[in-house]
């Protein structure tokens, strides 16, 4: 059985590796567009992934980036433009105005 994955990487390699929720393709392509950084996303087998976060820990980002690559049984880039809107307005809440002193 595969999973799907999201990657954050930039021209030093691969920076996040995290698995597929509902949640996590908003948030690292919002993440994505102000690091200057691409967002990815990739199908592997569990031992692979497992493989791929336990080579992360231990350093190059480059070395990581192309084993994803060589691992992936499918692998994308994710536009930046694909940022659910209406996700941010149900799923994110923001604080009251009465609340901005409290935020500072």
């Amino acid at each position: 059985m595969t999973d799907s994955w999201i990657a954050l990487v930039d021209r030093t390699g691969l920076r996040v590796f995290v698995r597929k929720t509902e949640h996590s393709p908003p948030f690292l392509t919002r993440r994505a567009s102000r690091e200057n950084a691409e967002c990815l996303w990739a199908v592997l087998p569990p031992g692979h992934a497992d493989y791929i976060q336990h080579v992360r820990r231990l350093g190059d980002p480059r070395w990581v980036l192309r084993l994803l690559e060589y691992f992936a049984t499918d692998i994308g880039r994710i536009p930046l433009a694909a940022i659910d809107e209406d996700f941010l307005l149900e799923g994110v809440t923001f604080p009251e105005w009465r609340d901005k002193e409290s935020l500072i």
